[in-house]
């Protein structure tokens, strides 16, 4: 042996073994997780009770800086709403087809009935 060492030299004992591949996982699966039930539901929730709160504070306010300071509650509960309704709704393939049919819908009736028109009278007073 040239090498020095007794016996036959062969290839590495572990060459015919494949290479461990890692489970592909989709990027919605990734997404699902940070999109899930609970948050969308901290979400939602959230999203009514700063709507309510903006709401309240602009009916009760008396000076235009107490306005404005509910339609800003009143504006980023909108958002957080709808922003919940379309990601559950785009993102969750695993909830039923007409679920995320009715998020999407809701959303899009919540920015046309409520969101528009309250953010039309807001700027007209």
């Amino acid at each position: 042996m040239a090498s020095g060492q007794p016996g036959a030299q062969g290839p590495y004992p572990g060459w015919q073994q494949p290479v461990y591949q890692p489970p592909h996982r989709k990027v919605s699966d990734y997404v699902q997780t940070v999109v899930g039930d609970l948050f969308l539901a901290i979400a939602v929730a959230l999203g009514i009770f700063l709507l309510w709160l903006g709401s309240l504070i602009t009916g009760v306010a008396d000076t235009e800086t107490g306005f404005d300071i509910g339609s800003a509650f009143h504006s980023f509960g909108m958002l957080l709403l709808t922003l919940a309704l379309f990601l559950g709704a785009v993102l969750r393939h695993d909830v039923d087809k007409a679920v995320r049919n009715a998020m999407l819908i809701s959303g899009t009736l919540l920015i046309i009935f409520v969101g528009y028109w309250t953010g039309l009278w807001s700027f007209s007073l």
